[in-house]
């Protein structure tokens, strides 16, 4: 029986189905970041390597290259990008170079997240694109670019955004906030004057700052009005997303799939995006029925 293997990877976690010609799911595993781009050749090969091990395990069988796979990478945003790849799973064995496909996470989100159909597909985790498609065949994609160039909307973007309203706090600019107390603490300062040096000089990574996000949602809960009106700020920004991608392929009424941690998981912030993109776009209709991003990119 031939065996098709669908990789998802974002900035922190990857997830791995390997999947029979009849539809039955073998093995599957999960694990870090397998970004080229984030985590350097070798680190990225590594883990890769360990997530294969682990779902050839989970399948009771020894390793073997797929009949084909396809990897959806957060960080592909080029045909260069997509290359490397595939000489990186071509060199440790997941399956011949000319099985070997890779793109954007957003193309095996949509294939996933609306099975097949025409409509548009959001992304919000530790960044945040949004990819859709219509009757004629015609894509659009926004958003995706990384985190030094926007993510608006995504957990990377709330982290960031907390930690700019705390040093507009300290400054006297903005209003007060209880964020303050949970960000030296989750970045281990004494004095919030050493913010800058942890920032600049120290470093703090994308997935560090992403994890900031699930503590504001839940400050913005408790009535944090700083917390709550990033919440808003980035779900427009979400909803923009849509909105264009809408427009540009003439798609009034989409079917609209929604995946990433940022949204499935923070509850508040996903009816917050919700609410206002049905002011900006009322005839959507939300997709329930959809599969996981790692089983689009089998499909």
């Amino acid at each position: 029986m031939k065996i098709f293997a669908g990789i998802d990877g974002g900035g922190t976690r990857t997830r791995l189905a390997l999947v029979g010609e009849d539809g039955t799911l073998l093995g599957y595993a999960s694990g870090g970041c397998c970004s080229f781009t984030d985590q350097g050749v070798e680190p990225a090969k590594k883990e890769l390597v360990r997530l294969w091990r682990e779902g050839w395990r989970v399948a009771g069988t020894e390793p073997r290259p797929a009949d084909a796979i396809f990897m959806g990478m957060g960080s592909i945003l080029s045909l260069p990008d997509a290359q490397i790849n595939r000489e990186i799973a071509a060199k440790i064995g997941l399956a011949e170079a000319r099985d070997i496909f890779a793109d954007n996470d957003v193309r095996n989100a949509h294939a996933g997240g609306l099975v097949g159909r025409t409509g548009i597909l959001l992304i919000s985790g530790t960044g945040s694109a949004c990819f859709g498609r219509n009757a004629l065949g015609e894509d659009w994609r926004t958003g995706g670019w990384g985190h030094l160039l926007g993510e608006s909307g995504s957990a990377y973007a709330l982290g960031l955004a907390a930690m700019v309203a705390v040093t507009r706090e300290a400054d006297g600019r903005g209003e007060q906030t209880s964020m303050t107390m949970f960000i030296r603490e989750a970045l281990g300062l004494n004095d919030l004057k050493e913010i800058f040096k942890k920032v600049h000089h120290d470093g703090v990574s994308r997935s560090q700052v992403a994890a900031l996000a699930p503590r504001i949602v839940a400050l913005a809960e408790a009535g944090d009005m700083v917390a709550r009106q990033i919440l808003h700020t980035e779900a427009d920004g979400l909803v923009e997303m849509v909105v264009t991608v809408s427009h540009r392929l003439g798609m009034t009424s989409p079917d609209l799939a929604l995946t990433g941690g940022l949204l499935t998981n923070a509850a508040r912030f996903r009816q917050i995006f919700l609410d206002n993109l049905t002011r900006k776009l009322p005839k959507f209709r939300l997709a329930d029925d959809g599969l996981a991003p790692e089983y689009g990119a089998v499909l």
